[in-house]
């Protein structure tokens, strides 16, 4: 039941929105995603450990698809994650222009819906259905809402994406051949692979989600798509789109092919770890806010993905701590961007200065941010860092030297950006409002759970512990 409920009330919203269109379509769109949030925090309220299934029925044995849902603790952790943030990115977008919101709203409801069959998935066949299907209405949201030139930048995010699916169906469907057929995920990571193949097809399942990330070198169409996107596609790629990378790692990558992991295992570090100095190194060479924001995420993405690879309970564990960590801060952050170009109308640093005399509150508002973001001890961020560097370590002490420098990178274009942004003299004629009511009911909570989860942060750790030493039973040794 729970499984139908998440699957079907974001998508029959959308449906609503569609043949409706009705006047008040972001207030319907964010009562439908209250309403899965509500679903997703009954799931959490019963989930007692273990693997839960919610459904499994036959579909298309011969074809290797069955109707297999549920999850586990980390299935659960990224469940949590789509069911806070949506209603976050829904509201957003009353600061943002009427343009067709019923079309606007349905695609990200349609959006949410098929994250949620991503991560309920237990069939690797069902698993790929639903992470093709976010890049239709995300396709659909940049093709129509982004910015300049925004035609070329969704051509080139969609034939990256396509290439990694176009491999991800190859290694799914060669693992189905060797299997019988049977595609449920449990019945993969059961195989007992030949390490010579183990080693090859280590690329083809890893491909899609190396670029859904995306890590060095796959991430040439990031950068751009980011800034070009509307504010809550922003947000949607880099809060919810890029974790079914890391959790599609977690999930059909490290279990199956543990061998090839452990083999790659240096590779995927090292080109992990070259992205996060990268990203950071770069944006801090910005003059554009969002795009400074969006090489941070970058950065930050190069040691979550760095961290996974450790291969130890505290690089797994900070990895998919963080992976919660990471969306609330990128959701704060962009819906930064977007509270400044209200304010400024641009997002260009060097027109900007001296925001904080017309609008304190959102300066104090957007400094708690930046707590989060440079990993202050007692924010949630610290914590998942923290466990990162301590399993990069296990690895190789330079990693995580690597790994801290982007801590420093990160403090000083953070605080450069908010220099520019918030102090010095103000910019002439500038009489910019502070922050409204809807500034204060999307940041406030946001930063109250990086503050109460910095401090407490065992409601997330408890869902990952026991599913991640299940999996390090099973991987095996370098």
């Amino acid at each position: 039941m729970i499984a139908a409920l998440l699957l079907l009330i974001p998508f029959l919203g959308a449906l609503t929105l569609l043949l409706l269109r009705p006047a008040q379509a972001r207030a319907i769109a964010l009562a439908t995603t209250l309403a899965s949030l509500a679903v997703v925090l009954y799931a959490w309220a019963t989930f007692t450990g273990g693997a839960v299934t919610h459904l499994d029925l036959a579909w298309a044995d011969a074809w290797g698809l069955r109707l297999k849902m549920g999850h586990d603790g980390v299935g659960l952790l990224l469940l949590i994650l789509t069911g806070v943030v949506f209603p976050f990115i829904v509201a957003a977008g009353y600061g943002q222009p009427e343009d067709r919101p019923a079309t606007f709203n349905a695609l990200l409801l349609f959006t949410q819906s098929f994250l949620y069959g991503v991560f309920l998935a237990q069939n690797a066949v069902l698993f790929y259905i639903f992470y093709e299907l976010t890049l239709i209405p995300v396709f659909l949201l940049l093709l129509y809402w982004g910015g300049e030139h925004r035609r070329s930048i969704t051509m080139r995010f969609f034939i990256y994406t396509l290439l990694g699916g176009l491999a991800l169906l190859f290694g799914i469907v060669y693992l189905l051949v060797l299997n019988g057929g049977n595609g449920d995920l449990a019945a993969l990571a059961a195989m007992d692979l030949p390490a010579g193949t183990q080693v090859w097809l280590f690329w083809a399942l890893f491909l899609a989600f190396a670029i859904k990330l995306p890590i060095f070198p796959f991430h040439g169409w990031q950068p751009e798509t980011y800034h070009m996107a509307p504010l809550q596609g922003t947000m949607v790629l880099g809060a919810v789109m890029l974790k079914m990378g890391l959790y599609g790692v977690y999930r059909l990558v490290l279990p199956v092919v543990p061998v090839g992991t452990a083999y790659w295992q240096d590779t995927v570090i090292v080109l992990s770890l070259i992205g996060a100095v990268y990203g950071g190194i770069i944006a801090f060479r910005q003059a554009d806010l969002k795009r400074l924001v969006a090489y941070s995420s970058l950065s930050h993405v190069g040691l979550l993905c760095a961290g996974l690879f450790a291969g130890n309970a505290y690089g797994i564990s900070g990895s998919l701590y963080q992976a919660f960590a990471h969306a609330i801060l990128v959701l704060c952050m962009f819906y930064i961007v977007g509270a400044v170009q209200e304010r400024t109308g641009t997002t260009d640093l060097r027109a900007m200065g001296g925001l904080k005399s017309a609008a304190p509150r959102l300066a104090a508002l957007y400094f708690l941010v930046v707590v989060n973001a440079v990993a202050l001890p007692l924010t949630q961020s610290f914590v998942g860092e923290w466990l990162m560097f301590a399993g990069l370590w296990q690895v190789k002490g330079w990693y995580a030297f690597l790994g801290l420098t982007t801590i420093v990178l990160g403090a000083i274009y953070v605080f450069h950006a908010y220099q520019r942004v918030m102090l010095g003299p103000a910019r002439d004629g500038l009489a910019a409002a502070d922050a409204s009511a809807r500034d204060h009911l999307v940041l406030v909570p946001l930063i109250a759970i990086t503050l109460l989860l910095g401090v407490w942060p065992g409601p997330v750790l408890d869902l990952v512990d026991t599913p991640v030493l299940q999996l390090l039973s099973g991987l095996t040794a370098p």
